[in-house]
């Protein structure tokens, strides 16, 4: 006898209930799973982050950027913005504890939501707090990965700048404060020390992004309390190309009371610091009425220790100019001896060579010409030079009858050879012509 069927139960509807009484249970297992899992999640979100996962992470993205050491004092702050994510970072020091390359008390960098949504990272502003830089750097970042561009904004809060070796000393920029504009006016300001000097310095420009970073009517005024101009810099225009700075044009003017005044103009001046290159059609250096400097198709490489440039200059009381820097000259029979020193030609350097041609010189009315050349690698030189006259009279003591001029010795290992021809040469009664002085000795070893 087949058995019965098992009754059904049909509510007012007369759809039956029977299927969704058996699949409540596993409905409600999948959503205790999904539960526990978010609590999870959140529950390591929130060991991570108290953990010091975040800045961690933060210092070994950056570490590996830039290859130095990144250490920050706390997690980093997030603040989520309608139109921007701001990221705090608190404490950043980069590089060696004891001498960081550069640090601050905290920077926020802001970036656009559209930029992230699209995948690109872009800093719409950064904010340094009492940042603090040691130059020269020579670390070098990783230009891989996602390609950053320029900040649209940076805003700088006692800022400090220091650059060891400036002749000799530490140029130091302090409380510095400002903004650098990607596009618009940019000012910072600040004080300066060097050696016992300190005074303000005062920075503008107008800066572009687009299509190529370029900064116009760039102006720097440096002075002291005595004097409140002592530098001048006026650049019109400066651009940023693949790399390579180019100046059409910069005059630079130097004005103290005690020292005088100087000028410095430069056309078509090509940077690149990457490479080491630097290349300038003309350029001239003027310093009171003392000396006057142009040169032309300059293209050095300094990491190569190779170049070439055409010159010219005018040296007015040499033994004055010395003294201002820091040179003292031998005691000469003639105080008024080494008051106009003229030449014109071309340098040319591939290290470890190096040649010196002078197409015309002047010496105290004694005209010169000739070339010098050799290595530095061991010291060897080479001097093929040739005098129309000279009279020795206003440098040495002439010589007397019948007592012997004893001149200065020479090194034992003479790295100079070659020799100086003379058509005239006078010293006191002496007279001589077509005169020819060769070296003696070979070059110094190495």
């Amino acid at each position: 006898m087949p058995k019965p069927w098992p009754h059904a139960r049909f509510p007012g509807n007369g759809r039956c209930r029977w299927g969704s009484d058996i699949a409540r249970p596993t409905l409600h297992r999948r959503m205790a799973a999904v539960f526990i899992l978010l609590m999870l999640v959140v529950l390591g979100g929130v060991f991570f982050w108290f953990a010091g996962g975040p800045r961690y992470a933060v210092e070994e993205f950056l570490a590996g950027r830039l290859r130095q050491p990144v250490y920050l004092a706390a997690n980093p702050g997030w603040h989520w913005g309608k139109q921007e994510l701001r990221i705090v970072l608190p404490g950043l020091r980069l590089g060696p504890t004891d001498l960081p390359l550069f640090s601050a008390s905290r920077i926020t960098v802001a970036l656009p939501w559209r930029a992230l949504l699209h995948g690109r990272v872009q800093l719409q502003r950064i904010e340094l707090d009492t940042p603090v830089l040691n130059a020269p750097w020579t670390g070098a970042a990783n230009a891989s990965g996602a390609a950053l561009s320029l900040p649209g904004r940076v805003v700088v809060r006692d800022g400090t700048l220091r650059w060891s070796g400036v002749a000799g000393h530490t140029l130091s920029l302090t409380a510095v404060h400002g903004q650098v504009l990607a596009d618009g006016p940019s000012r910072l300001v600040g004080d300066w020390h060097w050696r016992d000097k300190t005074g303000r310095w005062h920075f503008a420009a107008g800066m572009t992004s687009a299509p190529t970073l370029q900064a116009r009517r760039i102006s720097l005024l440096v002075g002291t309390a005595r004097d409140p101009a002592l530098l001048q810099v006026g650049i019109p225009t400066l651009q940023s190309v693949s790399g390579e700075l180019v100046l059409p044009t910069m005059r630079a003017r130097w004005q103290e009371q005690k020292q005088g005044s100087a000028r410095l103009d430069v056309q078509a001046l090509h940077l690149n610091m990457a490479q080491g290159r630097l290349a300038m059609q003309q350029g001239a250096l003027t310093v009171g009425n003392d000396l006057s400097l142009q040169i032309r198709a300059v293209a050095l490489n300094w990491k190569k220790l190779q170049g070439h440039l055409a010159y010219q200059v005018a040296i007015r009381h040499l033994p004055r100019i010395a003294a201002r820097c820091g040179l003292s000259l031998p005691k000469l029979t003639d105080p008024g001896a080494l008051q106009r020193l003229t030449s014109t030609g071309a340098i040319r350097l591939d290290s470890p060579h190096f040649q010196w041609t002078v197409a015309q010189g002047d010496l105290d009315n004694s005209a010169w010409k000739g070339k010098i050349s050799g290595t530095w690698k061991p010291l060897a030189i080479q001097v093929h030079l040739s005098v129309a006259q000279l009279d020795l009279g206003h440098y040495l003591p002439a010589p007397r009858p019948g007592k012997a001029v004893i001149l200065p010795a020479l090194p034992q290992q003479w790295p100079v050879t070659g020799e100086v021809r003379i058509a005239q040469l006078r010293w006191g009664k002496f007279r001589a012509q077509n005169l020819v002085i060769r070296s003696a000795a070979s070059a110094a070893q190495p």
